[in-house]
């Protein structure tokens, strides 16, 4: 079993991205070894929040970073990546991840509850389908067979494979030909994820909406 003993550090003081955190305490609920080292560092996490004085943010900050959290820009951590995956300039990734803010830019996704953001790619990736799925949380994607290969980029939330294999933010996920699989976004906010396709797919199931 592989341990977590190089970002309990961060866990425990709070520092670490959500999909990072949560895996350490997936982790943690499992390797009693750990948990004790996190034990072990919890007295000092507290001891050091004892020495900081509570100060009120001016509204303009929690403005400023409840922007960065929700707003247009909350995904320009991203730009790099997803300009490598769709072949494109880091602008125009930029005004892709932009626009994932922008109602009027999706159409209805390939099942009840998604959403599709189509997008235009650069010429390593032509003739792949391309674009920005959206599938609210709880909402399952039928199981089915790809008939060329699938990439997956998680930007936001996360989605549960039906053998239990989770994907979070920052994570990617490659499909080979004639692979099988059917997923269920995470609770929480909506799966948002970056896809290209090769070929197309056949469903072995019909959509279902959230229970």
């Amino acid at each position: 079993m592989k341990h977590v003993d190089d970002i309990l550090p961060e866990w425990a003081l709070g520092t670490l991205d959500a999909g990072a955190r949560e895996a350490a305490e997936r982790h943690l609920a499992d390797c009693a070894r750990c948990r004790a080292e996190a034990a072990r560092l919890l007295p000092v996490r507290e001891g050091l929040t004892a020495l900081v004085v509570p100060v009120e943010p001016p509204p303009e900050v929690l403005a400023r970073v409840m922007a960065q959290m929700e707003g247009p820009g909350r995904l320009a951590r991203f730009a790099d990546r997803v300009a490598a995956f769709f072949d494109l300039t880091r602008e125009k990734a930029l005004a892709v991840l932009e626009s994932v803010s922008d109602p009027s830019a999706w159409m209805p996704g390939p099942v009840d509850g998604s959403e599709l953001l189509p997008v235009e790619v650069g010429p390593a990736r032509e003739g792949m389908l391309a674009g920005i799925l959206r599938l609210n949380a709880g909402v399952r994607y039928p199981r089915h067979t790809h008939h060329g290969r699938e990439w997956n980029l998680v930007l936001e939330g996360g989605f549960r494979e039906d053998d239990g294999h989770e994907v979070w933010p920052g994570e990617e996920q490659e499909k080979s030909e004639s692979s099988v699989h059917g997923f269920t976004a995470l609770d929480g906010p909506a799966c948002i994820c970056a896809s290209l396709l090769e070929g197309v797919t056949s469903f072995e199931e019909e959509a279902a909406s959230p229970a």
